[in-house]
């Protein structure tokens, strides 16, 4: 008989063409479901939290999968990290409610996106943050930061290509916090639409570079006008890191 479980996983995207399963790409769902068809020796079919793109990592990602298995649950903890590549681990898998499911029970999510601003791109770092070579004003992108706080229609953050069939979501919290000339943005959110968090980091550096002024986020909100934003900033510098249920 087949029982619920609930999975906790953490990747290093770089190398994986996302977390959904393609055909014709290497990605965290796909070798995720090898290892547990392996295990289980049945055909397996999990259910994440979000679709993270090619290249975004995640510290606490949530998915959950219904198994028949009488294997205890350290032994299938052990198999299934035993067969991942070394660039994603299970950090935890227990039964749970036969009506939870990872993505429609999900609260709230937290994203943190990095930005190295080092110049000669530091090495230890360059796999989970954009390395932006150029003078930014610190504390104008910290003002700008607070501005996404609060219900929004964020059409302007989206890209194209989304399914989204409404565009209300509501920001907690955006901390935006300085380390030396590293820079992070702590983002969390009832949910995100496509791209969203990369075009808020990559219009946080328009601000920095002084193409848009802090006060401007709220009309660049209203406006719903994608091209009034800024850029997309890349994959590297995204992590998901929470999910609240």
């Amino acid at each position: 008989m087949k029982t619920n479980h609930k999975l906790h996983l953490m990747y290093d995207g770089t190398d994986f063409g996302g977390w959904q399963r393609q055909k014709n790409a290497v990605t965290v769902q796909g070798e995720l479901e090898r290892a547990l068809s392996v295990i289980t020796r049945n055909d397996i079919s999990v259910v994440g939290v979000s679709r993270t793109d090619a290249g975004v990592h995640a510290y606490d990602y949530v998915a959950n999968v219904f198994l028949d298995t009488d294997k205890d649950m350290y032994s299938l903890w052990a198999g299934v990290n035993a067969l991942l590549p070394e660039t994603i681990r299970l950090k935890s898998i227990e039964p749970c409610s036969e009506e939870f499911h990872a993505r429609y029970d999900a609260k709230s999510k937290t994203y943190v996106y990095q930005i190295d601003n080092s110049g000669y791109c530091d090495v230890f770092t360059k796999r989970y943050m954009w390395n932006y070579r150029y003078p930014l004003d610190y504390e104008k992108m910290k003002q700008a930061a607070g501005h996404f706080v609060g219900e929004h229609d964020f059409s302007a953050f989206m890209s194209q290509g989304g399914t989204a069939k409404t565009f209300v979501r509501e920001i907690y919290s955006n901390d935006f916090e300085i380390l030396g000339d590293k820079l992070r943005m702590t983002i969390t959110g009832n949910g995100f639409l496509y791209n969203m968090v990369r075009i808020i980091a990559g219009t946080l550096v328009s601000v920095g570079r002084g193409d848009i002024h802090p006060e401007d986020i709220p009309d660049i909100i209203a406006s719903k006008e994608r091209k009034k934003a800024g850029i997309t900033a890349p994959p590297e510098g995204l992590i998901l890191y929470r999910v609240t249920y």
